[in-house]
């Protein structure tokens, strides 16, 4: 019985060793502040920190012979109405497809304040998941993208002081890992006021550990005095922000002419030229997951969801085209005696933009926006990024 307790003793002993130079060489490497995990290191003790170290360490040893997610997937978190949970519903069912969100959360207000209800649900869904979370804060109002309101607030220093203040309480109280600055239509005047404004953010964020990230137009070249791009200095911003996410897609938007959302020349075009002024490992290329309806030589109709795109040509009779030029699907119907023009973005043309990703040496994908996408998107996503396709 003696020789039995000695031996069970040894194998105790040696398995604690063990998991203490499993623990030593293996954990610390996966968890970097700073990098994409960084609630790992905040608000823990030692005994749960341990703990969280282990079983993240075990977890993707057995994951990674399936999948290893080696480009980060960030998915845009949004919810439009009251009982709209598609992006939650994306989220809970992909938790192991999805290393980042932005959640469409805070408005900003002329006072330099943030408006918004905090999505506790996809809080708690992604910090369970090792899900790192980010609050998006934009400028979007019921006429669009508020270009006065973002101007006053550019320009003003003590404004400025104020909105990135209450962007670092709002992360502190709810435990975002960073933000994510939306602001969009902003005058090209105000490009040098963007850059202070990111330059102060980073120096607010940046002793924390909490990431600074922006979305920016998608631009095949540099023109200041663009009207929609102008104010977005690639190669400066790129100095402050953690990550920067291209808007590569509405290249037609339901308020102009009918055509591609995102043609593959075009978003190659955009991450060529972004790959040349921002460091590759910063840029998470826009990934669309959705189209348009307009009616031909009218208005636009409607947004029209990825998954729902060949269950409405089905339900018309319509025959879904392929535009080899910008290698995405088209279709026309008719509805009350008008034609209707739909292009949208599929697994299959989604697929080409992914491509680029390797290509250009870029970090990831930004999806716009969870929820909008077929079941089967996630399997080419796997597949590109980080398989052998």
């Amino acid at each position: 019985m003696q020789i039995l307790a000695n031996t069970a003793n040894r194998r105790t002993t040696g398995s604690v060793i063990l998991l203490c130079l499993l623990l030593f060489f293996l954990s610390p490497s996966k968890v970097q502040a700073g990098e994409s995990r960084v609630t790992d290191a905040k608000g823990h003790g030692l005994i749960s920190l341990v703990s969280r170290w282990e079983k993240k360490s075990v977890k993707e040893q057995v994951y990674s012979e399936v999948y290893s997610p080696n480009k980060e997937v960030l998915g845009f978190y949004t919810k439009d109405w009251s009982t709209d949970t598609l992006s939650h519903d994306s989220l809970k069912k992909n938790t192991d497809k999805i290393t980042g969100i932005a959640t469409f959360t805070y408005k900003i207000n002329s006072e330099g304040k943030l408006v918004g209800k905090t999505p506790k649900a996809a809080l708690k869904v992604s910090r369970q998941n090792d899900i790192e979370t980010l609050a998006l804060v934009h400028n979007l109002s019921s006429s669009g993208f508020n270009r006065q309101l973002i101007h006053s607030i550019l320009t003003d220093p003590d404004l400025r002081a104020k909105t990135i203040s209450e962007i670092y309480k709002t992360l502190i109280k709810n435990g975002y890992d960073g933000v994510n600055i939306d602001f969009e239509n902003i005058s090209p005047q105000d490009r040098q006021y963007l850059n202070y404004f990111m330059e102060e953010l980073k120096a607010k964020l940046g002793p924390d550990a909490l990431k600074v990230t922006i979305s920016v137009p998608a631009k095949t070249w540099d023109n200041p005095t663009d009207g929609w791009s102008g104010a977005f200095d690639y190669g400066h911003l790129a100095k402050t922000a953690d990550k920067i996410m291209l808007m590569t897609y509405d290249e037609h938007w339901l308020g102009g002419t009918p055509g591609p959302v995102a043609s593959q020349p075009w978003v190659e075009k955009a991450a060529a030229y972004s790959s040349a002024v921002i460091p590759g490992e910063k840029v998470l290329l826009g990934i669309g997951n959705y189209g348009y309806d307009w009616i031909e030589g009218g208005a636009g109709y409607k947004t029209v969801q990825q998954r729902n795109a060949v269950a409405l040509a089905l339900n018309h009779g319509a025959e879904i085209q392929w535009d080899a030029s910008s290698q995405t699907p088209y279709f026309n119907y008719w509805k009350s005696s008008k034609k209707h023009v739909v292009w949208f973005e599929s697994i299959q043309s989604a697929a080409f933009k992914l491509d680029l990703v390797r290509k250009y040496g870029l970090a990831g994908i930004a999806i716009w926006r969870l929820g909008f996408e077929a079941p089967s998107f996630w399997d080419v996503v796997e597949d590109k990024l980080n398989g052998t396709n």
